[in-house]
């Protein structure tokens, strides 16, 4: 019996006990983007490749370590255009991880601005309610900055907490494609 529900769909490696993501393909040509007319080893991988390596290695926990096998069907062995998919599987993924990590510097100034901006309020409403006379408009003042102060202090909060496991969990996934070994299979 199996220990884990994946086991059941993916095959395991044997000797490194990596999960196999198997990609079956006719040739080359489907591995890139149609579209793209640029050169080889700077074209745009296939939506659907690039889909499907996303999803079936964000299944796979990231404990685990993956290896990808391209099953090629209607092709001869060319080492040169191997290593034209390797490293355009690598760019593509790293170029996300990038991405991702550019987010996250971005998302942390945010939040410092945040509690910048909570702190400062917090000020202005400590000074307000110090001040003399208390008429309505100083009041609903008082409320909205008082107020404005915990939106900003909750959504730096929620930032630097709760939004970072999931950007930490999809860099580790990008990481992990791109240190996958990349094998190719003829028929």
């Amino acid at each position: 019996m199996k220990t884990n529900f994946l086991d059941q769909f993916y095959t395991i490696d044997q000797d490194s006990g990596d999960y196999l993501i198997d990609i079956a393909l006719k040739d080359y040509d489907e591995v890139f983007n149609t579209w793209d007319s640029s050169v080889y080893n700077i074209r745009d991988l296939d939506s659907s490749l690039k889909s499907f390596l996303d999803e079936f290695s964000y299944e796979i926990e990231s404990k685990h370590k993956i290896k990808l096998i391209f099953n090629m069907q209607d092709e001869k062995k060319d080492a040169e255009m191997e290593k034209t998919i390797r490293n355009g599987v690598r760019n593509h993924f790293s170029y996300l991880y990038f991405l991702t990590t550019k987010h996250t510097k971005r998302n942390r100034n945010k939040a410092f601005v945040y509690i910048f901006v909570s702190i400062l309020f917090t000020i202005l409403t400590t000074y307000l309610q110090n001040a003399v006379g208390g008429n309505l408009i100083q009041d609903v003042l008082l409320l909205n900055l008082t107020v404005g102060s915990w939106v900003f202090l909750w959504e730096a909060f929620s930032i630097l907490f709760m939004q970072r496991s999931d950007v930490i969990k999809r860099r580790k996934h990008y990481e992990r494609i791109v240190n996958a070994p990349i094998e190719f299979r003829y028929h």
